[in-house]
């Protein structure tokens, strides 16, 4: 779309300030992971830069939330995709309530189509992915694949994906819309 999506307008604010409400309600801390250095903080979560100011993907905010997150009692991180509204509300509690041992990923499928990006990482990962992308690899999947992981799966919410992920202006409408009739 070639703007911040993030900063996109949607439901009386922005597209990120509509992701923190959705996923303050169902985790701890929460922290914004940005390809750049654009803020310090927005609405009360730290901000922290992944990847050195290059984007670098999603495995490379993934890597700076762990990091964030290191030290403290959390054993996972959960991540999301900003540009995704409608995530279920309940996603976290249903990825973690699934998983059978604290080393194992989480992450989200639906339709039959796999979500890394939602996910629960556990931060024993941290070396590890750390050494991947520092091998000049990005591929979430590829990652993913490595290690021992489950998917759960989520329902169509009437016709529509809880997962529906806005990519062009006309999906950000679509957006719009949907969130007017939800």
């Amino acid at each position: 779309m070639g703007e911040d999506k993030a900063m996109l307008a949607f439901g009386g604010g922005t597209l990120l300030s509509h992701a923190l409400t959705r996923i303050s309600s169902q985790s701890g801390p929460v922290v914004i992971s940005r390809h750049d250095g654009a803020m310090a903080e927005f609405a009360g979560a730290p901000v922290v830069t992944d990847g050195g100011g290059e984007h670098n993907g999603p495995l490379s905010g993934i890597l700076s939330a762990l990091r964030h997150f290191e030290g403290g009692s959390a054993s996972h991180i959960a991540s999301i995709a900003v540009d995704t509204p409608f995530f279920p509300t309940d996603f976290v509690d249903r990825l973690a309530a699934a998983a059978p041992t604290p080393n194992e990923i989480m992450a989200a499928r639906s339709n039959g189509r796999v979500h890394p990006v939602f996910a629960l990482w556990p931060l024993l990962l941290v070396d590890d992915l750390a050494a991947w992308l520092a091998g000049g690899n990005r591929r979430l999947m590829s990652f993913l694949e490595r290690h021992p992981h489950r998917f759960v799966d989520f329902e169509m919410t009437g016709v529509s994906d809880p997962f529906f992920n806005i990519n062009t202006p006309e999906e950000l409408e679509q957006a719009r819309i949907r969130l007017g009739a939800d």
